[in-house]
C-alpha cells in the first residue's frame, strides 16, 4: 500500500468510526433527518474505506492474524461496523435492512475464521437439541445450562469491554505503542465477533417475523389497518445492496464470495467515479504533482552535491577555494547605496 493511499484510507477509516461512535452519546431521535444523514455519512465512508482495503489487496486467504500488521488490523472491522451502522437506517423496507446486515456480519465472521481470530460457528442446531426432551427434569437441565451460558458469555464480554476501554486510554496517550494498539484491535475484534454472532441469531428471528408480517400483507390488503400501524415511514429509498469490490472486470463477471448475482464495481469503476465527484485526483494530477516532486528532489539532490564538494575542498584545503574564500571576507563595498544607478540623473 502507498503512503498517500495509507494516508487516505486512515484517515477516512478513523473520521468514520469517529462518527460511527458518536451515535451512543446523541439526543436527538434516530428517526430524525439529521441523525439519518449522519447514518448515511457514516456508511458511505466505511464503504469508500472497504472499496480502498479491496484496491490495496491488503488481505488474503493463505494468512493468519499474527501476518496481519497493527496499523490494517482495524480493517478487519470494516463489514461489522457496516452492519451495526446499516441497521441504524430508518426506511421502509425493514427485511431489506435485516438482509444487508446478515450478509456483513456473516462476511466479518468467515473472514476472522479465516485468519484464526474465532472458530468456525454455525447456525445450525446441534442433534443432542433436536431430540425430543422425553421427561421435565432434562428439559429444566437443558435450560439450566443454556442460562448458565448466557451469564458466562455476559460476564465474558463485560470483561472484555473493560479491558477495551482502559486500552483505549493508555493508546490515546502513546499511540506509538505497537503491542498496546495491537492488543487493542485484537480484543475489540474478539469483542465484535461475539456481538456478531448474537446479531445474527436475532436477526434470523427477525427475518422470519419480518416474512410472516409480508406474507400477511399480500393475502390481507386490510392487514395494516386491522393491526393499526397505518403511519407511513418518513425514510424511504432504493433497496440496499453490500459493497463488494474486485480488483478487476473478470473478476467482477464470476466474483462469489457468498453473494453471487449482487452488483459490484471494479476497482477502475470506483476510482473513476471518485474522480468525477471530485473526490480522488485523475491521472493528469497525479503525473503533474509527480513531476513536480521530482523536480524538487533534483533541486535537493544538486544542492546536497555542491554541500559535499564545498566540504570536501575545506577539508583537502584547496588552494583556489581558500584564495576565494579569503578574498570575499576582504571585499569592502566603498559605493553608497544607488551610486551606480545614474540613469536619468541631471
Amino acid at each position: 500500500m502507498s503512503q498517500s493511499t495509507e494516508i487516505t484510507l486512515n484517515s477516512l477509516f478513523d473520521e468514520a468510526y469517529k462518527l460511527f461512535e458518536s451515535f451512543d452519546k446523541r439526543d436527538d431521535p434516530s428517526n430524525s433527518s439529521e441523525f439519518q444523514q449522519s447514518v448515511k455519512k457514516c456508511i458511505k465512508m466505511f464503504e469508500d474505506s472497504t472499496r480502498l482495503v479491496s484496491e490495496c489487496g491488503m488481505f488474503s486467504k493463505n494468512e493468519t492474524y499474527e501476518e496481519i500488521s497493527t496499523n490494517d488490523l482495524k480493517f478487519l472491522l470494516l463489514p461489522y461496523f457496516l452492519a451495526q451502522t446499516t441497521l441504524k437506517l430508518c426506511v421502509q423496507d425493514r427485511k431489506n435492512i435485516v438482509d444487508v446486515a446478515k450478509i456483513y456480519y456473516e462476511d466479518f465472521l468467515k473472514r476472522c475464521e479465516e485468519y484464526g481470530l474465532c472458530e468456525r460457528s454455525s447456525t445450525a442446531v446441534s442433534k443432542a437439541t433436536d431430540i425430543v426432551v422425553r421427561d421435565e427434569m432434562a428439559r429444566l437441565t437443558q435450560m439450566a445450562q443454556q442460562r448458565n451460558q448466557k451469564l458466562q458469555k455476559y460476564q465474558q464480554k463485560k470483561e472484555l469491554n473493560d479491558q477495551i476501554k482502559q486500552l483505549k486510554i493508555a493508546m490515546e496517550h502513546d499511540f506509538s505503542d505497537d503491542e498496546i494498539k495491537r492488543n487493542f484491535y485484537l480484543k475489540l475484534i474478539k469483542l465484535c465477533v461475539w456481538e456478531s454472532q448474537d446479531e445474527l441469531s436475532t436477526l434470523d428471528q427477525e427475518f422470519e417475523i419480518l416474512k410472516h408480517i409480508e406474507g400477511l400483507r399480500k393475502h390481507d390488503p386490510d392487514f395494516e389497518k386491522s393491526s393499526g400501524n397505518t403511519a407511513k415511514h418518513p425514510h424511504t429509498q432504493t433497496p440496499l445492496k453490500p459493497i463488494i469490490i474486485t480488483k478487476d472486470v473478470i473478476q467482477k463477471a464470476v466474483y462469489g464470495l457468498g453473494y453471487p448475482s449482487l452488483p459490484t464495481y471494479t476497482v477502475k469503476e470506483f476510482y473513476d467515479q471518485r474522480v468525477a465527484e471530485g473526490i480522488f485526483p485523475s491521472e493528469e494530477q497525479l503525473k503533474a504533482k509527480s513531476l513536480q516532486g521530482r523536480v524538487e528532489i533534483d533541486q535537493e539532490a544538486e544542492q546536497a552535491r555542491e554541500e559535499e564538494e564545498k566540504e570536501l575542498k575545506i577539508d583537502n584545503d584547496d588552494p583556489e577555494y581558500l584564495q576565494r574564500t579569503r578574498n570575499m571576507d576582504e571585499y569592502k563595498d566603498d559605493h553608497r547605496r544607488g551610486y551606480g544607478n545614474r540613469y536619468n540623473r541631471s
